[in-house]
């Protein structure tokens, strides 16, 4: 796995609760998945199917195709996922403020993507990604002790994590010839659809 020479020695990082990630600020989906959504609908004590009906919407993503061992194959495929049902120019709709610190109302049970924040794929793998990050994450901007340094085995084993998690949905969802409703079979039919 190769990653961008920014982190090439491991980084620092310490969420600040500035919510710059949550926000507006960064244009973005946050992808939901099985795990996902079971934990969160448990958490808040609805149902699947209420809490697709609340939260969910359905958006086209290019997906990489990752290999067994998780590398990528340059090979891409555009297909329906699951994400939280707000713009991508919004704010996070389980964000909320609470004396100046922006905090999440799910934080216990948050999707894997933001409790993998900033460790992307997308952001580890390219210096310019990086460099966009760094400019808003004030946890990275921090000049943080070693108490809070990342490591390069760390980093990707971080990556890792949401590469097999998209590499077993695209899987899933082959078996289902690409039939979002047939993966989530508690998603309505009038599920929205973002662009």
């Amino acid at each position: 796995m190769d990653l961008c020479d920014s982190v090439s020695s491991g980084i620092t990082f310490q969420c600040q609760q500035c919510g710059k990630c949550c926000s507006s600020i960064t244009e973005g989906y946050i992808f939901m998945y099985m795990v996902d959504i079971a934990k969160i609908s448990e958490s808040l004590q609805i149902s699947k199917v209420e809490f697709a009906k609340k939260y969910l919407s359905i958006t086209k993503y290019e997906y990489t195709i990752w290999d067994e061992n998780l590398e990528d194959t340059k090979n891409t495929k555009i297909i329906d996922t699951l994400v939280l049902n707000f713009e991508k120019s919004s704010d996070c709709l389980f964000l909320f403020n609470e004396d100046g610190k922006k905090l999440c109302k799910i934080y216990q049970t948050r999707p894997v993507q933001c409790n993998l924040f900033p460790f992307w794929s997308m952001i580890m793998t390219s210096k310019e990604n990086f460099r966009r990050t760094i400019k808003y994450c004030e946890g990275l901007q921090k000049n943080l002790d070693d108490n809070f340094k990342f490591s390069l085995e760390e980093i990707k084993k971080k990556i890792c994590i949401e590469r097999e998690l998209e590499r077993d949905y695209f899987n899933r969802m082959k078996e289902v010839d690409f039939n979002i409703f047939r993966d989530y079979p508690f998603l309505l039919a009038d599920t929205p659809f973002l662009k």
